[in-house]
């Protein structure tokens, strides 16, 4: 879906177009078109929604009020784990709850599964089984679903006369109590990709806080200033997880180094393929970095090594460059006479290398590994630019 965006103070601005969810790729570009006219605070609400478009029906409710493009962004996020039940479900409740504030959405998003809706008729069976499963906590053994008389359940729920008419369909359960997962602040954990790190961070004034790294870095940077912990000094890690290589782990201290830092390097490895990632331990192991800033590095310039499997000797290498490196014409008649062992020790004279576990590795940039470790961030160094340094 997308939204038309206002300055409600200053109509004159014009209106901005926003993609939801915003993609990792525009967020940062979205930040700075609502910064143009004037908008987009990390937690005021101080977007006019003007105009919504392909989002679910009952989110029209909120066109003509005032949102937090964060609060949004997470609500578009998290509704987009929802099967076609569940929208339902979430769009019946919304309207009979009259919920017109995003923070109220967010929750109601994460407690669908809790009441039944009826969206037609044609299947009771289904309907049935699926309350059924509802008012049993979910956790049913398939034995005793294939005993459900669920046309039989469906018959008896509609009995009850207990439905509540909506545009959606016929809502039963709307009285259940809604567990609040959002209190305005840090948003709940909610993992819509793939991440390659979690941390639960403790503040001393919002409770839990939830990060998945990698995030574009302005999002990481509003996440942690609308949690209360913007500053180092504030930041307390209760709990981690990664799906980083341990290779990678063992050379930095994850609870010493900035989550900035550990967000750089989460994006300069997340788009790795298999054999990038080999490489990446490979150059890891060879350059002994001792910092998450290192180990980026040596990530955004993987293109500087090259990695050979399974050669763990000056023969191996010698056998590799005849017989595969396509250097050489290698003929089987002439086996007895090649030297593999010369061979690869002169190469690897000429070259800067060594080897790590499980092959050898080639450091082929024009610059001392050392200077290539200390490299900043793109964004890191323009600003120390734009300041003067």
């Amino acid at each position: 879906m997308e939204v038309l965006l206002c300055n409600p103070s200053n109509l004159d601005y014009g209106a901005v177009t926003i993609p939801l969810p915003i993609p990792d790729t525009e967020y940062e570009r979205c930040i700075r078109m609502l910064e143009e006219i004037e908008i987009g605070d990390v937690t005021a609400h101080d977007c006019y929604l003007d105009q919504i478009h392909d989002a679910p029906p009952v989110l029209s409710i909120l066109e003509g009020t005032r949102i937090n493009i964060d609060e949004l962004d997470f609500l578009a996020r998290s509704l987009e784990r929802l099967d076609e039940t569940e929208l339902a479900e979430f769009q019946a409740m919304a309207h009979l709850k009259e919920y017109r504030d995003v923070q109220d959405l967010i929750n109601l998003s994460f407690n669908t599964g809790t009441h039944t809706v009826i969206t037609g008729f044609s299947d009771l069976e289904s309907v049935g089984k699926r309350h059924y499963l509802t008012t049993h906590g979910g956790g049913v053994p398939v034995e005793e679903m294939d005993q459900v008389n669920g046309i039989g359940v469906a018959l008896g729920l509609i009995a009850s006369g207990e439905g509540k008419v909506t545009p959606y369909g016929v809502l039963y359960g709307s009285d259940w109590p809604m567990e609040p997962v959002y209190s305005g602040y840090a948003f709940p954990p909610y993992w819509d990709q793939e991440y390659l790190m979690e941390f639960t961070l403790a503040s001393p004034q919002h409770g839990d806080v939830y990060l998945l790294l990698p995030t574009p870095e302005s999002r990481l940077e509003r996440l942690l200033f609308r949690s209360g912990v913007s500053t180092p000094d504030s930041r307390r890690i209760k709990d981690w997880d990664s799906a980083l290589p341990d290779t990678v782990l063992e050379h930095m201290n994850v609870t010493l180094e900035s989550l900035e830092e550990l967000n750089r390097l989460c994006a300069a490895v997340a788009d790795l393929d298999e054999h990038d990632l080999k490489l990446l331990e490979a150059a890891v192991q060879y350059a002994n970095p001792r910092s998450a800033g290192q180990i980026r590095s040596l990530a955004e310039n993987l293109d500087l090594f090259e990695f050979f499997p399974g050669v763990n000797s000056a023969e191996d290498y010698g056998r590799y460059l005849i017989q595969e490196s396509g250097h050489y014409d290698y003929d089987d008649n002439l086996e007895p006479y090649y030297d593999y062992t010369l061979c690869g020790d002169d190469q690897m004279v000429s070259e800067t290398g060594g080897y790590v576990n499980g092959g050898y590795v080639v450091y082929q940039g024009a610059q001392e590994l050392a200077e290539l470790m200390q490299q900043k961030p793109e964004k890191q160094t323009q600003e120390l630019q734009m300041a003067g340094f």
